[in-house]
């Protein structure tokens, strides 16, 4: 069986390779250019991709107008578009034009495999039968959830509970880390939503007035850069599901908007005169304690009691026993195949140091220690001294902080613009907070912090990182 191609174009050379290499390594065939002229007239020279994966933003021809080319050359085959936060409005756009979807950089590596997997799968049985749920639960079974644990039993046994309970809108739970957004595609593809879209938004990564056009759209004129109507996103997942991510980041304004929608699932776009109606299922997902900001009058209280009908509580992973070696031995599987290693396993010295650790950052913390390790180490067996974790220390706003010696250092005789953006940058790459908490550790509010990271071209330096 030949291999499936994929065309990856990337104005950013090192950016395009480095995809290429990943999915070189697992059994695709991949070419990566840097110019999508140069993707176009391959195209035209007879090599034909299964899937494209095109950067949004590229100054000879962006993500939408690649789009228009390949229709006028009658070329159907699914493209997949990279964009920053700051670009997700345009990313949506193109969906409407006829993207397969969309991914956010810094690109989580998982979410790109599975996304080429269902483009390469449609693309495959186009002209046979439309997408089926199993695909999508194959994709992400419920045993993904991995764990022996109680907690993490009961929050298997619920997602299997909801596969044929329709419309009941999900508060997933949890410290940041603990895998808030695989519990949220496993319930959608797990359910009688599978064969619609996953569409998942942060509330936190949108200043208010941005999240309330992209979540409900608008008409043309309804605002000053309004040149045309646009759906929002609660009717581009029509069918299947929308998840909204740090919904406590909601304003009470767009929080009364959400509340007056999940009672009887229609909405106006923004400007518009016409109720629309849906069929969605609606996940949430916080790391916060809602009934503390409802307490403090900054959660609307009926909001809360709509969304909390269904709660899953993801445990931290220092509750979860004997269940990190678990999830450990799955990371090492799949960095061994990512990487190309042979990698046997943990030490008993090794894995003593993982069960005393704390896990400030949960899962994604053990993910990234472990991903470290196997990049470094060139044995059979990772050994404790190949475990760099940071020692117990005070946390902030539940956010883990790092060693004493991880200052923040800055060269005299620089701008402030300049250190602004490098300690901005800083506290995003050091503390792998959230967006929100991030802002309330510099003290700043999240649409300042987005209008800042727009400003400085952050999100790209941290897709670098």
């Amino acid at each position: 069986m030949s291999k499936a191609c994929v065309f990856v174009v990337d104005d950013e050379p090192k950016l395009g390779e480095l995809f290429a290499n990943v999915l070189r390594r697992d059994g695709y065939e991949v070419h990566a250019f840097v110019h999508p002229q140069a993707m176009l007239e391959a195209i035209e020279d007879g090599q034909q991709p299964d899937v494209v994966l095109a950067d949004l933003m590229m100054p000879e021809i962006n993500g939408i107008e690649l789009l228009e080319r390949l229709r006028k050359r009658r070329l159907h085959v699914p493209v997949i578009i990279m964009t920053a936060h700051s670009s997700v409005q345009t990313a949506v756009e193109a969906m409407r034009r006829g993207a397969f979807h969309y991914l956010q950089k810094p690109v989580n590596l998982e979410e790109m495999r599975m996304l080429l997997k269902k483009a390469i799968g449609r693309n495959e049985r186009t002209s046979v039968s439309q997408p089926s749920p199993q695909g999508e639960a194959a994709a992400y079974p419920i045993e993904g959830i991995l764990g022996d644990s109680e907690p993490i039993r009961r929050v298997r046994q619920t997602i299997e509970m909801l596969r044929d309970v329709p419309g009941t809108i999900v508060l997933i739970r949890g410290e940041t880390g603990t895998g808030k957004n695989l519990v949220a595609r496993t319930i959608h593809a797990n359910s009688c939503y599978s064969s619609g879209r996953f569409v998942e938004i942060n509330c936190a990564a949108l200043p208010d007035n941005l999240l309330e056009a992209e979540l409900f759209g608008y008409e043309k004129g309804a605002f000053t850069d309004a040149r045309t109507s646009k759906p929002g996103l609660l009717e581009v997942a029509d069918g299947g599901t929308v998840f909204l991510d740090e919904i406590d980041s909601m304003s009470l304004a767009l929080q009364a908007k959400l509340l007056s929608f999940l009672e009887s699932r229609t909405f106006r776009r923004l400007g518009g005169i016409d109720d629309i109606q849906v069929n969605v299922r609606i996940l949430c997902a916080t790391n916060v304690n809602l009934e503390q900001l409802v307490a403090e009058r900054k959660f609307r209280q009926d909001l809360f009691y709509r969304i909390n009908v269904v709660n899953i509580y993801l445990p931290a992973l220092r509750e979860m026993g004997r269940d990190v070696l678990l999830i450990a031995r799955h990371f090492i599987e799949q960095f061994n195949r990512e990487l190309g290693r042979q990698v046997k396993g943990l030490t008993p010295e090794a894995e003593k140091k993982l069960l005393d650790y704390h896990w400030p950052g949960n899962v994604r913390e053990l993910r990234n220690v472990l991903e470290r390790a196997m990049i470094f180490n060139r044995k059979e067996w990772i050994d404790a001294d190949d475990l760099h974790l940071l020692p117990a220390t005070a946390s902030s706003n539940g956010v883990a902080l790092p060693p004493s010696n991880g200052v923040f250092y800055f060269p005299s005789g620089s701008t402030l613009e300049e250190l602004e953006k490098a300690y901005i940058l800083h506290t995003l790459k050091h503390y792998k907070a959230s967006f929100t908490e991030a802002a309330r550790m510099l003290g700043i509010s999240k649409k300042t912090l987005w209008e800042k990271r727009k400003r400085y071209n952050l999100d790209r330096e941290l897709a670098r990182s």
